[in-house]
């Protein structure tokens, strides 16, 4: 399947704006777009706006791990450690 050139849409042909887009939905978007800018066959003024819609789904794509994060913070109720186990004597 060829890489996607616009932004994920709605119904409507307009694009989904990145707030209303969860994690997987943002990052797979994400990876179309760099597949498409990767290809070299986007005309500059689009790889322009491809770049731009990126850093708009990147910035989602942060703001929802820092809420995960501190949503496990909660139930852990300290601040996320190592998940290594510990040495054995």
């Amino acid at each position: 399947m060829p890489p996607r050139k616009a932004a994920e849409t709605s119904g409507t042909n307009t694009p989904i704006s990145p707030e209303d887009m969860g994690f997987e939905a943002a990052m797979a978007e994400l990876e179309s777009l760099i597949q498409a800018v990767e290809s070299n066959r986007l005309p500059l003024e689009e790889t322009l706006n491809t770049y731009q819609r990126g850093q708009q789904l990147i910035t989602r794509c942060n703001a929802l791990l820092r809420d995960a994060e501190q949503r496990i913070q909660q139930f852990d109720g300290s601040k996320l450690s190592d998940a290594s186990l510990p040495e054995r004597s």
